[in-house]
């Protein structure tokens, strides 16, 4: 008999803390459900706005179905609120090439007091709705042959402008080789002309004789 009624103190006093303590830590969301047309291998965001409506200080876990894990990023995904305090998550889905049509998930907030491991009353499920099409691929390949088209276009021009360079440097190279080698030959007739006897001094000499 004594052991059924501390059972039963047990118990009442249990369902007095999770009532306070469920009081203390509140959550609220907007919006209260979300819907993503997205294409696949295109990221779509949309904001999530977790508000604190408790009467204390709470933690905040922001996540999604284990299924749909690598689909999503969530930014943040752990966070503190006071009293009356939101915080905007940003939710991104980048759905596989594999994937197509429509989905639906949940994603979960929850709530608890720090360096709590209860929660108690504080946990809202969203509704997730995703409408898929593969039309993304045709976006990204041709998104894709524009940048190699882009590629190609820009690495001929390079390749012209190099080609013409080199004949530019080769026609200076020849320029100024012509010009060495003219000013050689003038150099060299000039020292010849220095060299050369005045004719007046061979007359002279001729007469001497």
């Amino acid at each position: 008999m004594f052991r059924k009624s501390s059972i039963l103190i047990l118990y009442v006093i249990l369902c007095f803390y999770s009532i306070a303590y469920a009081s203390a830590v509140g959550v609220g969301v907007s919006p209260a459900n979300m819907t993503f047309d997205a294409h696949v291998g295109i990221t779509n965001e949309q904001s999530l706005f977790v508000i604190n409506d408790g009467s204390g200080i709470s933690d905040y876990r922001v996540y999604v179905d284990d299924q749909f894990v690598e689909w999503f990023t969530i930014s943040p995904n752990n966070f503190t609120l006071d009293p009356g305090e939101h915080k905007e998550v940003i939710i991104g889905l980048k759905a596989p090439i594999s994937a197509n049509g429509n989905y639906d998930l949940k994603a979960y907030v929850i709530a608890s007091a720090p360096s709590s491991d209860f929660e108690v009353g504080s946990g809202i499920k969203i509704p997730v709705d995703i409408k898929l099409s593969n039309d993304g691929l045709f976006f990204a390949s041709g998104a894709l042959a524009i940048i190699l088209i882009g590629t190609i276009v820009t690495g001929s021009r390079w390749n012209k402008n190099r080609i013409q360079n080199r004949k530019n440097v080769t026609t200076d190279e020849k320029i100024i080789a012509d010009e060495l080698v003219t000013s050689s030959i003038i150099e060299e007739i000039h020292g010849r002309s220095d060299k050369s006897p005045d004719m007046d001094e061979i007359t002279d000499d001729t007469n001497d004789k």
